[in-house]
């Protein structure tokens, strides 16, 4: 499949935001299961592993959502 129009502003905002979520929920059931014990420090790890950049104040943001 190939890409034969241009990409719309805002597509990578929706991607990288999609990736969180699906960082967050995996980390969430990685939690739950007793596989994290450190949910800042997995969330950080998982983010540089997807290439994704987030400060430490949307880090720990995202890790409280997260434990709701």
């Amino acid at each position: 499949m190939t890409m034969n129009e241009p990409v719309q502003d805002g597509s990578n905002e929706s991607l990288t935001s999609a990736q969180i979520d699906g960082i967050v929920e995996q980390t969430r059931g990685d939690l739950a299961a007793g596989h994290v014990t450190d949910l800042v420090e997995a969330l950080r790890q998982r983010f540089t592993d997807a290439g994704i950049s987030v400060t430490e104040a949307q880090l720990h943001s995202i890790a409280g959502e997260a434990r709701s």
